[in-house]
């Protein structure tokens, strides 16, 4: 069984994290995750998913009921009863011109508005998404897609990574006076929320609706929206693929996902 764990809580990334490129979850990660639960450890998913997207992979990992961080922390919400505890958008002059900015760049575009998924072309990599996970999306026009009852949650932006690489600059450059945070959460992923967003907030959030103070708080994750996250955590581990960037904010670096990093992670650093 091993010594007492000086960890609460786990906060597991998504996409590069727990979950590979095909959707899956490997049986060593779940395995680790039911471990850490037997022990009384609570396990929750921080991710830039929406919640619906989300969910399967709570179920999938039998997790009990809880908080989600999702949409980069812009929301945290309680599993399974859909009690929204926190909820914070982007300001609507924002969301506008990221959306006209991504138009004329002729860049694949998400938005998330409420709970629904708004793209701006039918697209395979969207289709992939939306079946895999059976969430209904609207394909809308130029001047449909920012026609929204309410302001969006987050933007994202899909393209080559060396486009949008190239793109971000300009981007930066022309909301530079807004309050957003602009960020890859994956190579070919660009996204865009509201300043006050992140999932250093929303897991703090989490956290303190468990009574679980920082220092007993270890966070997994892979990409430069795991940052924050990272930092705040009492202990922030990156995978083994994430960028240098993301290793030189963590305080250790587990195996890749290919190698169950986060399994490994969990064994090394919570159930030894």
């Amino acid at each position: 069984m091993g010594y007492p764990s000086p960890y609460a809580l786990i906060a597991l990334d998504l996409d590069g994290t727990t979950v590979k490129s095909d959707g899956t979850v490997s049986a060593s990660v779940k395995e680790a995750v039911q471990e850490c639960i037997r022990r009384h450890i609570a396990v929750i998913i921080a991710t830039g998913r929406m919640p619906q997207s989300a969910k399967r992979y709570w179920e999938e990992l039998n997790l009990p009921p809880g908080p989600l961080v999702a949409f980069q922390g812009a929301m945290v919400v309680w599993v399974p009863e859909g009690r929204i505890q926190s909820k914070v958008a982007l300001p609507d002059g924002s969301a506008r011109r990221v959306v006209k900015w991504a138009l004329e760049q002729d860049l694949l575009i998400q938005v998330y508005v409420g709970t629904e998924l708004w793209v701006s072309r039918e697209d395979p990599r969207v289709r992939r998404y939306i079946d895999a996970n059976h969430i209904p999306a609207w394909v809308l026009g130029p001047d449909e897609i920012i026609d929204w009852p309410e302001a969006p949650i987050k933007v994202l932006l899909q393209d080559d990574a060396r486009v949008l690489d190239r793109l971000r600059g300009d981007l930066q450059n022309r909301l530079n006076a807004d309050p957003v945070r602009i960020f890859k959460s994956q190579a070919d992923y660009l996204e865009v929320v509201n300043v006050d967003v992140g999932k250093a907030k929303g897991l703090k959030a989490a956290a303190q609706a468990l009574g679980i103070p920082r220092e007993q708080v270890l966070a997994i994750g892979d990409a430069e929206n795991d940052i924050d996250m990272l930092t705040w955590a009492g202990l922030g581990i990156a995978m083994g693929q994430a960028p240098d960037v993301v290793k030189r904010a963590s305080d250790g670096v587990t195996d890749s996902i290919g190698a169950d990093g986060a399994a490994r992670a969990l064994e090394k650093w919570v159930l030894t």
